[in-house]
C-alpha cells in the first residue's frame, strides 16, 4: 500500500480536474435529438377530444428533459399542420434521432393511416387528399434525414366522420365505422408504438391524460429503461388500468438501443488535491474542492483510503473512518488532525464519488505534514488569490453584459456564441460553477458542446463556449435564460438573466423558397423576388456563414429571377455540393428545361429523386410529372400520381393544378370534371396564379361551372398580374374570339406576344399564326422568329411541335435573314442581312456557339438556338414554370 501511495504522488499537476474529459464523454450520440409533438383536441366538425393538449404538454416536458429539441403544435388546421411539419423537418437537417408523437383524431383508410387537422370536414369524397397527413409519408421523410426514428401514436379511436367512402388518388375506399389504426410498414431503424393493437380503439381515460400517455410520461425518464423495456412496462400498466381492454402495441426494427435519458457526464472532482498541514495543527481544513455533477444530481463520496497517521474529522469533531460515506459538502469540509505524524510525512486520502445515475470517479488528496507553514505555500496562496480575482472579474463582466445587452442569434446557422468575448484570461477549471436556473423552450443552451437544462451546471471557465440555438419560427419574440452565479465568489446567491433575440437573416427573409425543407421561413414565390436586394443580402450571409449552402442557393434564386442563368447555375451547383436539397431540384428543373444549361432529362430526374426522398414538395411534383409522362424515366402513372399526391398533401399548388388538369381532360386518370373543379378551387383559395388561370379556363369554357366570360377574364387578369406566363395567351384568345370583349386582332396579338416573351410556347405560336395573316417581309420575318421562339421556350410542348413543322416549311431566305439579324443583334457580325449566308455568317455562328457554350447545331436547330439565347438575354422568369 505504501508503494501504491508513492506511485500516486507522482501524478502530474495537469490532472487537477477531470472536468474536460468527463463532459466530452457525456453522451455517445453524435447527433441531435429532434421531436415533433402534435395535439389536436378542439375539432370543428366532429366531437372534440378531452386529453390531447394535456398529453402533449406532459410529453413535451419529458422530451425536453431528455434533451430533445421539440417542435410543438396544438389544435392545428391543415395549413398550420403543413407549416409545423415543415418546421420539424427543417430542424432534422442534422438530427440523428427523430421522434414524432401525436394525440388526436386519425383515420384508417385502405392500408394507410392519416392524421386529421382540427378543420377537417371530410364531407366530400375528395377531401382526404387536402385535409390529412399520411403518417407513412412523414416517417419516410424522417428516415431520410435521421438515423433513428421513433413514432408514438395516441390516436387509435373510432372513425368520427359520417362519410361512407373516400378517394386517395384513383382508389375509392369504403369506410363505415372503421376502428383504430393499421400497422404502418416499418423499415429498418425505426420504432413505432401505438396506444393499442391495430384495428382496436384506445381510451381517453378518466384522468387529465390518456392511460397510454400517462404511463409513458411516468416511466420514460427511468435511466434503466431501454425503449423496448419501457414499452413493455407501459403495456403492463395500461392493460391493468383498462382491465385488459386496451393493449399497447409496438413494432421495432431498431438495431441499436435507445434510452430517453441520455448518458450523464460523470461527476467532476479534483483528481489530486495537494495540501500542506502544520504539524502543530489541531484541526486543519483540507479545502478539498467540492465535487459537482454537471446535471445537478445528488452526489455521495465514499472514503476508500484513510491516512496511516493522523485523523480525519468533520467540523464539530465527528471522526471519519475508511469506508465512511459523506455528502459532497461534507467531503469539502473535511479536517485533518496530524496526531502521531512527524514533519515530512506524506499522508493520502482516497475517495470515490458516485452520482445518482451510477457515474463514479475516484480521486486522492495528498497531505504533507510540515514543521510550520511552509514558504512554498505562499506562491500557491497567491495563485489562488489571483484566480479568485479573475473569477470575480469574470462574473462582474457577466452581470454587466447581461444587464446591458441583448444577444442577437440568427436562426438556422447552428449554435450561436453568447459570450465569445468573455474575459476568461486563462482561468482554469475550478470548483466554481454556474448553474442554469431556467432556459426558454425556444432556445437550446450548450456549453463545451453539452446541452444544458434547468438544474445543470458548467464551469465558469467555459463561459466563452456558451452557445444558444434558437428554434426555427421563434423570431417573433425574445427569449431568455437565467444563470445562478457561484456563491463562493459572490458571497450570496445571485442570478443573471440574459435576453436573446432570435432573428432571420435578410437573405432568408427575402429569398427563402416555399416548401424548402432547409429554409427557416415559409418563403417567397418566384414572382415576389427583388433580385438586386436578394443578391446584396445573400452575399452578406455567405460571408458571415460560408459553410451554409442555404444562403448560396438563395443567392442563386436572386440570379435566376434576374435572368442571369450562368450565375444561377453556378450558385445552385455550389449549394447542391454543400448539401442543400432544394438546389438539386432546381438544377434538375434547369436540366429538364434546358434553361442556361444543356437539356438532360435523365439527369434532371436523378436530381428530382434525391430531393423527393427528403420530402421536398417541389421535387415530388417534378418527379411525379416526369414519371406520369415518362420523360427522363420509365413511364409509371401510378407511382407518379402518388408523388403528386404527396406534394398536394404538403400544400404545393403546382400539383393541385396538374392533377386537376388530368381529371379535366381524362389524361392519365379517369375523366372527372367535378374533381377537376374541386382541385382548381383549392388552388385558387391559396391565392395561386396557376389556380387563377385554371379557374378562368373553366368559366370561359363553362366546364363544371356556368359559362361566364366576365368571371373568366377576371381570373385571367389575376393570373397575369401575378406573373403567370400563359395568362396573356388566354386573354388574347378572348379578344381573338370576342368572348365577353370586343373582338380585336391587334389586342389578341399584343397579349399573345406578351405571353411569348414570358416564355409561353402557345403565346409564341399564336403570335406567329396572327402574323401569318399579314403580308410583307417584316411580318414574314417576325413570324419565323416567333415560330423559332415557340420551339425554343418549350421544345416538348404541342405548340412547339406545330411550330417546328411550320418552321420547316418556311422560306429559307426568310429563315436565313432572321438568323443573320439575331446574330447581328447579339454582336457576332455575320455580314449583311441578305438571306444569303456565306463564310462570315458561318464564322459568326461558330463564334456564337463557342461563346455561349451551346452545342453546335445547324439548320433550323441553329436558328432556334440563337433565338433562344437572345430571348434569355431579356432575363425571362424561368422560375415561374
Amino acid at each position: 500500500m505504501r508503494t501504491l501511495r508513492i506511485g500516486l504522488l507522482t501524478c502530474p499537476l495537469g490532472l487537477a480536474l477531470t472536468a474536460g474529459t468527463a463532459i466530452a464523454a457525456g453522451t455517445p450520440d453524435t447527433g441531435r435529438r429532434v421531436a415533433l409533438v402534435i395535439g389536436n383536441q378542439n375539432y370543428q366538425y366532429v366531437e372534440p377530444l378531452e386529453n390531447p393538449l394535456n398529453d402533449t404538454e406532459e410529453i413535451t416536458r419529458v422530451l425536453r428533459q431528455a434533451d430533445f429539441d421539440v417542435t410543438v403544435g396544438h389544435n392545428l388546421d391543415k395549413k398550420e399542420l403543413e407549416q409545423v411539419v415543415r418546421r420539424f423537418l427543417r430542424e432534422l437537417t442534422d438530427g440523428d434521432t427523430a421522434l414524432f408523437y401525436y394525440s388526436g383524431h386519425a383515420l384508417q383508410v385502405g392500408d394507410a393511416n392519416f392524421i386529421l387537422p382540427v378543420d377537417a370536414k371530410l364531407q366530400s369524397q375528395y377531401d382526404l387528399e387536402f385535409e390529412s397527413l399520411k403518417i407513412s409519408h412523414l416517417l419516410d421523410y424522417m428516415k431520410a434525414a435521421s438515423s433513428l426514428q421513433i413514432v408514438m401514436l395516441d390516436a387509435c379511436r373510432d372513425n368520427p366522420f359520417e362519410i361512407g367512402s373516400l378517394f386517395w388518388g384513383e382508389e375509392e375506399y369504403a369506410l363505415g365505422k372503421t376502428r383504430g389504426l393499421r400497422r404502418i410498414p416499418n423499415k429498418l431503424g425505426s420504432f413505432i408504438s401505438y396506444a393499442t393493437r391495430p384495428g382496436q380503439v384506445a381510451y381517453d381515460g378518466e384522468g387529465p391524460m390518456s392511460p397510454f400517455t400517462t404511463s409513458i410520461v411516468s416511466n420514460a425518464l427511468d435511466p434503466n429503461l431501454e425503449i423496448k423495456d419501457l414499452m413493455t412496462k407501459v403495456r403492463d400498466e395500461v392493460v391493468r388500468k383498462t382491465g385488459g381492454q386496451q393493449i399497447p402495441y409496438e413494432d421495432s426494427t431498431l438495431v441499436t438501443s435507445f434510452y430517453f435519458v441520455p448518458p450523464k457526464p460523470k461527476p467532476i472532482v479534483a483528481a489530486h488535491h495537494r495540501v500542506n498541514v502544520p504539524l502543530d495543527s489541531q484541526a486543519f481544513k483540507l479545502n478539498i474542492p467540492e465535487p459537482v455533477q454537471p446535471e445537478g444530481g445528488a452526489l455521495q463520496a465514499k472514503v476508500t483510503l484513510s491516512p496511516e497517521k493522523g485523523e480525519l474529522k468533520l467540523p464539530g469533531g465527528k471522526p471519519v473512518a475508511e469506508g465512511a460515506v459523506l455528502s459532497a459538502a461534507e467531503l469539502a469540509s473535511l479536517e485533518f488532525v496530524p496526531s502521531g505524524s512527524s514533519a515530512g510525512d506524506v499522508e493520502l486520502i482516497g475517495y470515490e464519488v458516485t452520482d445518482e445515475w451510477g457515474g463514479t470517479v475516484s480521486a486522492i488528496a495528498s497531505i504533507t505534514v510540515a514543521q510550520a507553514t511552509a514558504p512554498a505555500e505562499e506562491p500557491e496562496q497567491e495563485q489562488g488569490d489571483d484566480q479568485a480575482e479573475q473569477l470575480q472579474a469574470l462574473l462582474a463582466w457577466l452581470e454587466t453584459r447581461a444587464d446591458t445587452g441583448v444577444v442577437e442569434a440568427d436562426i438556422g446557422v447552428g449554435p450561436v456564441p453568447v459570450y465569445p468575448e468573455a474575459p476568461e484570461n486563462g482561468l482554469p477549471a475550478t470548483s466554481d460553477w454556474l448553474k442554469v436556473v431556467s432556459v426558454d423552450a425556444d432556445l437550446q443552451l450548450s456549453a463545451d458542446g453539452r446541452l444544458l437544462q434547468a438544474g445543470d451546471r458548467f464551469p465558469a471557465n467555459a463561459l466563452k463556449s456558451l452557445t444558444v440555438r434558437p428554434q426555427i419560427g421563434s423570431q417573433s419574440r425574445a427569449a431568455s435564460f437565467v444563470l445562478e452565479l457561484p456563491a463562493i465568489a459572490t458571497g450570496a446567491d445571485k442570478t443573471v438573466t440574459q435576453v436573446v433575440q432570435p432573428r432571420v437573416t435578410q437573405c432568408d427573409a427575402l429569398a427563402s423558397q416555399p416548401f424548402d425543407l432547409q429554409a427557416v421561413t415559409e418563403g417567397r414565390l418566384a414572382n415576389e423576388l427583388e433580385s438586386a436586394e436578394v443578391d446584396t443580402a445573400c452575399a452578406e450571409a455567405m460571408t458571415a456563414y460560408p459553410e451554409i449552402g442555404r444562403f448560396v442557393f438563395q443567392r442563386g434564386r436572386g440570379a435566376f429571377a434576374a435572368g442571369d442563368l450562368d450565375k444561377a447555375v453556378d450558385y445552385f451547383e455550389r449549394a447542391y455540393q454543400m448539401g442543400h436539397v432544394r438546389a438539386g431540384q432546381v438544377l434538375g428543373r434547369m436540366y429538364f428545361l434546358g434553361a442556361g444549361i444543356d437539356r438532360d432529362r435523365e439527369k434532371a430526374v436523378e436530381l428530382y429523386r434525391k430531393a423527393a426522398e427528403r420530402g421536398d414538395a417541389y421535387a415530388l411534383h417534378s418527379l411525379g410529372m416526369a414519371e406520369i409522362k415518362g420523360e427522363g424515366t420509365a413511364q409509371n402513372e401510378k407511382t407518379g400520381l402518388e408523388k403528386l399526391l404527396q406534394s398536394v398533401e404538403a400544400g404545393h399548388t403546382f400539383s393541385y393544378n396538374a392533377i386537376g388538369g388530368f381529371y379535366l381532360k381524362g389524361e392519365h386518370v379517369g375523366e372527372s370534371v367535378d374533381r377537376a373543379v374541386y382541385y382548381f378551387n383549392r388552388s385558387a383559395a391559396r391565392e395561386d396564379i396557376y389556380g387563377y388561370l385554371n379557374m378562368g379556363t373553366l368559366y370561359r369554357d363553362g366546364k363544371g361551372v356556368p359559362q361566364d366570360y366576365e368571371a373568366a377574364l377576371g381570373w385571367f387578369r389575376k393570373a397575369h398580374d401575378g406573373g403567370h406566363p400563359a395568362a396573356g395567351t388566354s386573354i388574347g384568345l378572348m379578344y381573338f374570339n370576342g368572348n365577353g370583349v370586343e373582338k380585336s386582332d391587334a389586342e389578341a396579338t399584343r397579349w399573345f406576344r406578351e405571353s411569348a416573351q414570358r416564355g409561353d410556347a402557345w403565346g409564341a405560336y399564336n403570335t406567329a399564326w396572327m402574323l401569318g395573316k399579314q403580308s410583307g417581309e417584316a411580318a414574314g420575318r417576325d413570324r419565323v422568329r416567333m415560330l423559332a421562339m415557340a420551339v425554343a421556350v418549350n421544345p416538348s410542348s404541342p405548340a412547339a411541335e406545330k411550330a417546328k413543322n411550320e418552321l420547316g416549311q418556311a422560306q429559307k431566305t426568310l429563315k436565313s435573314k432572321v438568323l443573320q439579324q439575331v446574330l447581328t443583334d447579339l454582336g457576332f457580325e455575320p455580314g449583311p442581312v441578305d438571306g444569303q449566308p456565306g463564310r462570315k455568317t458561318r464564322e459568326a455562328l461558330s463564334a456564337f456557339f463557342d461563346t455561349s457554350g451551346r452545342s453546335p447545331v445547324s439548320g433550323d436547330e441553329a436558328l432556334v438556338a440563337v433565338v433562344k439565347h437572345q430571348w434569355e438575354q431579356t432575363r425571362p422568369r424561368y422560375d415561374l414554370f
